[in-house]
């Protein structure tokens, strides 16, 4: 049974953190936010030495949808009923190895070793939400290729059946 929005959201940002913690990969923070987050530190955490990193979720859109595929239809008068679906995006933000304070660039060494940690938070990623026991469908997981900076990042598109309640009718409680 589709949930709503909020739930919805919630079991999924507990099945990318659950997995990464059984991985041995924890993330320091995991939390919804309104549209993409603002990543302050992505590399220490406070209170646990093992982890690093944050994972996020938020709403991205709304819709109807074929029940199939959860792909978008037009629907006439969708207050009759129908599948609905929503688009959501995940977000892991890690450390990455940057140039240092004397301009040299980290090694090959560490760039592989990090190349691989990325990779393999993809792969806990994908399963994590393929197998989260919800109508689901993984859009994309692509890596933030900007200018390197103290994170790298991980977008994860979903789309995802949800249940919308219907509005409260006058006299009704």
């Amino acid at each position: 049974m589709p949930s709503g929005l909020a739930a919805t959201a919630d079991i999924l940002l507990n099945a990318v953190a659950d997995a990464l913690s059984d991985d041995l990969r924890p993330v320091c923070k995991a939390y919804q936010t309104h549209g993409i987050p603002v990543i302050f530190m992505c590399c220490e955490c406070e209170d646990d030495e093992e982890a690093n990193g944050e994972v996020s979720i938020h709403f991205r859109r709304l819709f109807d949808a074929n029940p199939s595929g959860l792909d978008e239809v037009r629907r006439i008068r969708p207050c009759h009923g129908g599948t609905t679906a929503a688009q959501f995006r995940i977000v892991l933000a890690r450390c990455r190895p940057i140039i240092d304070e004397k301009g040299e660039i980290p090694p090959p060494e560490t760039l592989t070793e990090h190349t691989q940690d990325q990779l393999r938070d993809v792969e806990l990623l994908w399963q994590s939400i393929a197998c989260c026991g919800m109508d689901v469908r993984i859009d994309d997981v692509s890596a933030d290729l900007s200018d390197p900076g103290n994170c790298s990042v991980t977008f994860m598109d979903v789309t995802v059946q949800v249940y919308v309640p219907a509005l409260s009718s006058p006299g009704s409680s």
